[in-house]
């Protein structure tokens, strides 16, 4: 940084490094330096907002990606990331509205339908949620959160094969151990194992 102190890439990769290990505080000023250099820089307001909403600044957070939108309103991630927090936050209207933007964006964009299928399903529109969970196996077909969604819904509608097929794509596919853990401790809590 000492060669060129306004070097915008150099502070966005500065910012993302220490963010990457943990150290808001310090990948933060990164961030507003790069905007304040560039104020119409879309990734470096986007990055201030996840760094944000990680710090639980979340207001703050909302505010930066709205701004990132703003000059680049065709991203589906940013409508994505906007909605996760927005969700985190129990805002469930506004979390569909951005996913619903996301898709707008991208119509193939399979995180957000099933970001969607999981709101839908947790208001009882089954219906909906299933619609949603076969958009995103579609465009995504190792997407294990779907076919974790889509067998919860099988499973309710009492069509065990097909609930017991969806439940093994989705331990199949899912790399999150904690998430793994849930869908093992769901079919454990329904009595059911899967061999």
């Amino acid at each position: 940084m000492k060669l060129q102190p306004t070097s915008a890439a150099a502070r966005t990769n500065l910012g993302v490094t220490y963010q990457e290990q943990g150290q808001l505080e310090m990948a933060i000023p990164q961030y507003r330096e790069v905007i304040r250099l560039n104020p119409n820089d879309a990734v470096a307001h986007s990055n201030l907002a996840c760094a944000l909403s990680e710090q639980g600044k979340i207001e703050a957070a909302i505010l930066e990606y709205k701004e990132a939108l703003r000059l680049n309103p065709g991203d589906a991630e940013l409508y994505f990331a906007l909605a996760g927090v927005y969700e985190t936050k129990g805002r469930i209207d506004l979390a569909m509205k951005e996913y619903q933007e996301a898709l707008q964006a991208d119509p193939d964009f399979a995180p957000a339908h099933t970001a969607l299928g999981w709101i839908q399903l947790n208001k009882g529109r089954s219906h909906d949620a299933l619609e949603s969970f076969s958009r995103a196996l579609k465009v995504s077909p190792e997407d294990a959160s779907a076919y974790y969604g889509v067998a919860q819904i099988y499973e309710a509608m009492g069509k065990h094969q097909m609930a017991e097929e969806h439940f093994r794509q989705a331990l199949k596919f899912e790399t999150n151990p904690e998430k793994k853990s849930a869908i093992m401790n769901h079919l454990v809590q329904h009595g059911r194992t899967m061999d």
